[in-house]
Parts: C-alpha cells; structure tokens; sequence
C-alpha cells in the first residue's frame, strides 16, 4: 500500500460513505444567502455527522485547525470565473499547487472540468497533469465534471460519459449532478461517485435515496444544506438516508 492508497481510503468513511458540505460556491457567486459569513456555516453544522467540508483557498487558511479536526477538508483547486461576467469559462484553470494543498492541510482536492464545449481538449489535459501533481504528493483528487452549456448539466448521457472520462484521466472520485437512470452512471464509472447537489431542492431526500440505492457512496451538497432553515435536521436527515 503507498500514500496515494491509504489516503484514498481513510478519505472515506470505514463503511465506504461520504458527506461532504460544499461551501466553496462564494468563488463564483461572491456573497450568497446562508454563506455571509463562511465559518459561521462552518460551525453551525460542526457537530452533525456532515464528514467534510469543501471549501476555497482563503477560507482554508482562517480555519482553526483544533475546531475541524475530525473533520475531512476539500480544498478546491480550480477557478472557471464569476457570475459577474456575460459568460462563464468553459476552461477551469488549476488555481492551487500540489504543495500549497499539502501546505493548508487539505485530506483531497476538488478540480472542475469544463466538458461540451470548444476547451475539451485543453480542459483535460490540464486535469490529467494536475491529477498526477497532486497524485505525487498522495493527494487523493475529486472530479466535479460540467457541462459548457449549464442547462445540460443533468442531462443522462453526458453525466455518464463526463463522470466515465474523469476516471479515465485518473480521478480517485467524480463528483456527478443528478439526472434520470443514474444506476448506469454508477456502473460506468470504475471509481465511487458522490452526488452533486444543484440548486436547492424540495425533494432532496427523495433524490439522495436514488442515488444511494444507485450505489452512490455520497453526497455533497451545498445550497440543500447552507440555505436550509435547519441545516442541521437536514443533515441529520440525509445521514440516515446514506448510512441507515
């Protein structure tokens, strides 16, 4: 067994489950309802059985080591631009290093790639090196796989040849948004799939347990959880949706 190997493993669960809490979104969007203030939302689901945290580079370094402790932290490593702008990026660039990563702690990195588009080429060549950067420093990678034309994003086929080709660029897990028959994206993909949350759902639960009975190992949700009245409940809720 190598470092790559056993960080893979203790990234998860010892059932093989996983949730994290995307909070990450503010590198996009900016300020957002719920997320006003990042550690604030941090806390208030500190001790819920939530497994992670994904979060950006700065809130990384303002986070108290002794709070988060037990917790799995994502550092996302990616940046495609900001809803201000008349268009958004079809080309995610690798905004961290393998060292700064190893530098704030991070248990795995998230990257973005930007598929469907006139990029996919460059998008996965920068995926590929950067997943064997961080790889030599047994850093597990997270692969969140979009669409360049957003509204395709759940759509059945790309969802499951988008997650199929992050594996083969050599992701350890694809983080995947939900669409219909999603037991052959699970079954097309040789690596486990987390669930991307999207926009905030009313139906949440219904759509976690599909994944789950798909053979999802998780979730990772953000807006379902930091826009939440009760985002403790919830979490409490979709606990006993993954682990029973």
């Amino acid at each position: 067994m190598n470092g790559l190997e056993r960080n893979r493993t203790t990234f998860t669960r010892e059932d093989g489950t996983l949730f994290l809490a995307a909070f990450d979104h503010p590198q996009i969007y900016g300020v957002m309802n719920g997320l006003e203030d990042p550690l604030a939302a941090i806390l208030k689901i500190i001790d819920t059985d939530i497994d992670g945290y994904i979060l950006n580079p700065g809130i990384f370094s303002l986070l108290d080591a002794t709070v988060v402790r037990s917790k799995k932290l994502v550092l996302r490593a990616s940046l495609g631009g900001t809803m201000m702008g008349t268009t958004f990026s079809d080309h995610h660039s690798i905004m961290v290093s393998p060292q700064q990563a190893l530098d704030l702690g991070a248990d795995a990195v998230l990257i973005m790639m930007v598929l469907g588009g006139s990029s996919d080429k460059e998008s996965m060549t920068d995926v590929a090196r950067a997943i064997e950067g961080f790889h030599r420093l047994s850093i597990p990678v997270m692969v969140e796989v979009l669409h360049a034309d957003y509204t395709q994003n759940n759509d059945p086929s790309f969802i499951r040849n988008g997650a199929r080709i992050a594996a083969e660029l050599g992701a350890d897990f694809v983080k995947a948004f939900y669409c219909e028959d999603f037991e052959a994206v699970v079954a097309g993909c040789p690596v486990p799939i987390v669930l991307a949350g999207g926009p905030k759902e009313a139906n949440i639960l219904d759509i976690a347990e599909t994944v789950v009975s798909a053979g999802a190992i998780g979730f990772a949700f953000g807006r379902n959880l930091f826009q939440h009245e009760d985002p403790c409940s919830v979490v409490t809720s979709l606990c006993q949706v993954l682990r029973g």
